[in-house]
């Protein structure tokens, strides 16, 4: 069952919703300096890799909530995934350690790189790019660990690795304070804050290495020396709130699965699993994840994929200073902060007899250890236009929400089109992938008794939340099949094919005509009720923070595996457009070239 991936990770209802917007979280983040320019300026070739955006942060960014700061080197492939720091296998090690000492909400991790490096942090070069004060990527970095004290009350800062251990020099030098050597624990932390201390410990994905007796006895030494601090002083580092702090004696070093309240609503459950779950593939311009059954690199199973997404520019738009593999620059408020914790529960199928019903056991085959996140798609507390979508690509899987490929990107228009460019919600029939079962079996999911019940209260809810008018469009035979059943407040229907139906375009020409007679709140005066068939691309606002600009963009970016002749509930892969792919760097500006002609040759 799908609960048994549950264990350790809270409720996926309970999510990150992204950084305040009435605090500098999002404009800090959002000023990333140009990593690849810098890199090829100072290095020669590219270091880093850009291709599926910069992973930022994860933990808590709420005003005195972080206790705990912990900075690593920089993020994997799952981090790329899920746009936070610290979600494969070292984060569920850093995870452990943290629930050992007390400490499972109170912090935060950042990274010395938001960008993954290739090879190893070693070169003189890359140093300077990390950690001289000319550098621009020392220098946002600077400003963010910055702001983090100005808003909380630091008492204790870990950092993970040699880089981070330099990062954390960096930054203790910078406000004046001297550390001692190359040994980070001799810093001064007091220029941190008055109760600040600072650990250092070694990176855990040095096991590979066959380093891992060593690092096992550094994390055992970190938590002796904690225990001390602790023993003589016991309101330095209180344990959180449902946090049992535990002898340094008692410590094993382990890993957990990430929690749920650290990542975006809708998120595949495998991310921050508890190890990796996901690999580079084609050049860097996709990335594989894998099911609880399959296999990291897909090692012993024979795949295939039907092809390699190519994608197109059509539809795609930005704002001056955005670039296509990162989040809005000029819009850098643009995301969605999710449902609701009252509609995230009811989505999630979390509320008291609401729950989904054991999909697998009635016929689907989706496997469970991806969950069912990826459900709704807009605003459920403002919608005016409620639409009932079947799943028509893969792509929601790794967007975490609904109908965000090629359909999805079609159907944009028509909204418009219709004067609703805010004011809608799209939820997904139904929320595991059936795109590879049976007709028959699609059906009978949507006959279950409990289906039914759970989209009727979701319908229900939406509809009660706002007191505008309202209509209700089912797009595709599912939702058809569904709607009659689900709209207990009665509201107006309009039913649409799916796109890739024959006949679909017409179709929902007809649909906006019929539309244009019909009561419901919009949010242009004067809707065109015109739509020309082409592409456009899924709103920010509809998708979750960290997303880049390219995702949800050049049709469907997300295929299937296939093993042998049968499609692999187990594989997915996620891929890069080519015209993105193919971008060269952004020149540097002047200010950035200066910097580099500090930099070492």
């Amino acid at each position: 069952m799908a609960d048994n991936y549950l264990t350790g990770r809270g409720n996926p209802w309970d999510y990150d919703p992204g950084p305040p917007r009435n605090r500098k979280w999002p404009r800090l983040f959002s000023e990333t300096p140009n990593y690849r320019g810098l890199s090829k300026a100072v290095m020669g070739s590219e270091k880093f890799r850009w291709h599926f955006g910069p992973m930022y942060y994860r933990g808590r960014l709420g005003d005195n909530q972080v206790k705990v700061l912990v900075i690593g080197q920089e993020g994997g492939q799952d981090e790329a995934l899920s746009h936070r720091s610290f979600t494969g296998s070292s984060g569920s090690r850093m995870q452990h350690f943290l629930n050992h000492i007390g400490i499972n909400r109170s912090y935060l991790f950042l990274n010395t790189f938001v960008y993954s490096i290739f090879n190893q942090y070693s070169s003189t070069k890359v140093r300077w790019l990390a950690q001289d004060p000319d550098s621009p990527i020392q220098q946002q970095r600077q400003e963010i660990l910055d702001y983090v004290l100005e808003r909380n009350d630091v008492h204790l800062v870990i950092a993970v690795g040699t880089a981070a251990k330099e990062t954390v020099a960096t930054w203790v030098e910078s406000r004046g304070g001297n550390c001692q050597g190359s040994n980070v624990e001799n810093c001064d932390a007091s220029v941190l804050g008055q109760n600040t201390k600072i650990i250092g410990v070694v990176h855990p994905g040095g096991a590979s290495s066959g380093n891992l007796g060593a690092i096992r006895a550094d994390f055992k030494r970190v938590a002796r020396k904690i225990d001390r601090w602790a023993a003589a002083d016991p309101a330095w580092l209180p344990s959180d709130p449902g946090g049992t702090r535990s002898r340094a004696a008692d410590y094993s070093y382990g890993k957990v699965p990430i929690p749920f309240r650290d990542l975006p609503f809708g998120v595949a459950w495998r991310l921050g699993y508890g190890s990796t779950t996901s690999n580079r593939k084609d050049s860097q311009r996709g990335i594989q994840i894998f099911s609880k059954a399959g296999k990291y690199g897909n090692r012993g199973h024979r795949l295939s994929y039907s092809d390699r997404a190519h994608g197109s520019p059509a539809g795609y738009s930005d704002e001056p200073g955005d670039l296509p593999y990162e989040p809005p620059v000029a819009d850098y408020k643009d995301y969605d902060r999710g449902p609701g914790a009252s509609m995230g529960r009811l989505l999630g199928g979390g509320k008291n007899g609401y729950k989904w019903p054991d999909w697998n056991a009635n016929g689907a085959d989706a496997h469970p250890s991806f969950g069912y996140g990826p459900i709704y798609r807009g605003r459920p507390r403002k919608a005016t236009v409620i639409v009932l979508a079947d799943q028509r690509s893969h792509d929601d899987l790794m967007t975490f929400r609904a109908l965000t490929g090629e359909a999805g990107q079609r159907f944009q228009g028509v909204l418009d089109a219709i004067g609703v460019d805010k004011s809608y919600v799209i939820v997904r029939v139904l929320p595991i992938d059936t795109l590879d079962i049976s007709s028959a079996a699609r059906n009978a999911l949507v006959d279950h008794s409990q289906v039914r019940k759970v989209y009727s209260e979701i319908v229900r809810s939406i509809a009660r939340a706002n007191r505008r008018n309202k209509v209700l469009l089912a797009m595709g035979p599912m939702a058809k099949r569904l709607a009659p059943h689900v709209n207990p407040t009665g509201l107006p229907v309009v039913e649409l094919k799916a796109w890739g139906q024959s006949g679909a375009a017409s179709n929902w020409r007809d649909a906006i005509d019929a539309l244009k007679t019909m009561s419901y709140g919009k949010d242009q005066a004067r809707p065109s009720y015109s739509w020309d068939g082409a592409r456009s691309q899924i709103p920010r606002i509809d998708l979750p923070y960290g997303t880049t600009r390219w995702e949800g963009s050049s049709g469907d970016r997300v295929r299937k595996a296939r093993r042998g002749s049968s499609p692999s509930p187990d594989y997915y892969k996620i891929l890069m457009p080519d015209w993105a792919y193919d971008l060269d760097p952004r020149p540097l500006t002047a200010t950035e070239q200066a910097a580099t002609d500090t930099a070492p040759r």
